[in-house]
């Protein structure tokens, strides 16, 4: 499996004002009829951060994310059951890896009943500090279960992560966060009970075990019962590093620079280019 260094995922990126058409028309998408294709040069001025809207009529499932390399992976910070009905508009914000993956390969748009009238990419966001796994805005309220694909963290090199937070508006901190990879007995990484509060997150601190374990499973599944609070907006998954790529960056003047090449952020460190990722360019 394919890693990442961490060197400048933990960057907080500020989103630029932009607006941009991606597509408009009316094209039915449906597993036979197939997906609505985006090409990467469309995505030239992404930026982490930005979400992408797409606007649907006459829904009767759900929606899917994919990026057009070889095996039409999902798009990094994509949900499963992302379920649509009827008329409406679906905002998808963009993770790190997420820009890394439209700017490669273009975006599909699938699912299996649904009318695309257009996709526009938009000012969202800016990204927590730390390798954001997913950002957006999901309610939690009796048992809600944000679900993950598994492209969001697959990538990512777990050795210098140390803690995993869960941001989220809650009024308060008594709710019931339940972490797991599936139903099966044994399928919980682990609950609130384990984790720490701080300033709008839950966050759990990892151990090797499952370090191990988090980067193989095959979803991330993160349930959440609101208890005696108000329903709630659940906002990022974060994974924390050690060291922030700013840190990294202030602590390396002389070496390391941080640059931004067409719309990206690109890190230069003893004259080696890397991405956003920590990927060499």
């Amino acid at each position: 499996m394919k890693k990442f260094i961490v060197l400048a995922a933990a960057a907080v990126i500020s989103v630029a004002a932009s607006a941009t058409d991606l597509w408009t028309g009316s094209k039915h998408v449906s597993w036979s009829e197939g997906g609505l294709q985006i090409a990467a040069d469309k995505f030239a001025d992404a930026q982490p951060g930005q979400k992408i809207v797409v606007h649907f009529t006459g829904a009767s499932d759900g929606m899917e994310f994919k990026v057009i390399n070889e095996h039409f992976d999902h798009l990094a910070g994509s949900r499963e059951a992302l379920w649509i009905s009827g008329d409406g508009v679906i905002e998808q914000f963009l993770t790190e890896a997420a820009v890394v993956g439209v700017k490669t390969y273009g975006l599909e748009i699938i699912g299996s009943n649904f009318t695309c009238t257009g996709v526009e990419l938009l000012d969202g966001k800016e990204l927590k500090p730390g390798i954001s796994v997913w950002t957006g805005f999901f309610w939690a309220d009796e048992w809600s279960t944000l679900e993950l694909y598994r492209d969001g963290y697959c990538n990512v090199d777990f050795s210098s992560v140390t803690a995993i937070r869960f941001y989220s508006e809650a009024p308060g901190t008594e709710y019931v966060l339940n972490f797991l990879q599936n139903w099966d007995a044994g399928g919980k990484f682990a609950d609130q009970s384990v984790m720490t509060d701080g300033e709008g997150y839950k966050e759990l601190a990892l151990t090797d075990e499952l370090r191990a374990q988090l980067p193989e499973a095959g979803h991330w599944m993160i349930q959440f019962n609101k208890e005696g609070l108000d329903p709630f907006n659940v906002t990022d998954i974060v994974l924390v590093t050690g060291t922030t790529a700013v840190e990294s960056v202030e602590q390396s003047a002389v070496s390391t620079r941080k640059v931004i090449e067409n719309g990206q952020v690109v890190i230069i460190r003893e004259g080696v280019r890397y991405n956003a990722l920590g990927a060499q360019l």
